[in-house]
């Protein structure tokens, strides 16, 4: 994928909160167990987001996390980009130290197309809308 397991646990645990009952405490536990994280990586990401404001996070007995309107209403790439840093790889796809539109390699012009589309798609979709989605595809797949 484009981002690091980091990312990419990011993105299960948020499109995981974003899909419960509003205002529901999640423990980081049963995140980890139900999106096979690592429970240990999980909890570090998890603090990372409540740092950003991501999601809220109460401790105690009845505590856990639950996801914040700043994170419903954030891209993907938002998110991502702050949990980890620049997400698209901008370095040449063959591997070479000098690619650029003046000196490309065979691959630049489809890689920059490829690279542009992947930015739009995921600087374009809220944490919302991606979990909507979700849940619509994993009702139909419980529907089978």
């Amino acid at each position: 994928m484009i981002y690091t397991k980091t990312g990419e646990y990011a993105i299960r645990a948020i499109l995981f909160l974003a899909r419960q009952q509003k205002d529901s405490l999640i423990m980081s536990a049963d995140i980890a167990k139900s999106e096979e994280i690592p429970a240990h990586y999980l909890a570090k990401i998890l603090q990372r987001m409540a740092k950003y404001g991501y999601v809220d996070s109460f401790k105690g007995r009845g505590g856990g996390f639950k996801i914040t309107d700043l994170a419903n209403n954030s891209s993907i790439l938002e998110i991502v980009e702050r949990i980890e840093g620049p997400v698209i790889n901008l370095k040449c796809v063959t591997g070479l130290k000098e690619c650029s539109d003046e000196y490309p390699c065979p691959l630049h012009e489809e890689w920059s197309k490829l690279r542009d589309q992947i930015y739009n798609l995921i600087s374009s979709k809220t944490v919302l809308e991606v979990a909507t989605e979700y849940s619509k595809t994993l009702q139909k797949v419980n529907d089978m």
